[in-house]
């Protein structure tokens, strides 16, 4: 499971990095980026509670 987590947090760090980086021809993307590597270290955060649960 510890494999499983480190794997989210690494690519929600990927993706926050992504979402910094300046895009001039599309702003919103940014954000889409953002909340997807939010998305990605609350589903690492919550992964001893799914081990837990099943």
């Amino acid at each position: 499971m510890a494999v499983f987590q480190a794997l989210f947090y690494l690519i929600a760090i990927l993706l926050l990095v992504a979402a910094a980086l300046p895009m001039p021809s599309r702003r919103s993307r940014g954000v889409g980026l953002g909340l997807l590597a939010a998305a990605f270290a609350l589903t690492a955060f919550a992964a001893p509670t799914f081990d837990a649960a099943f």
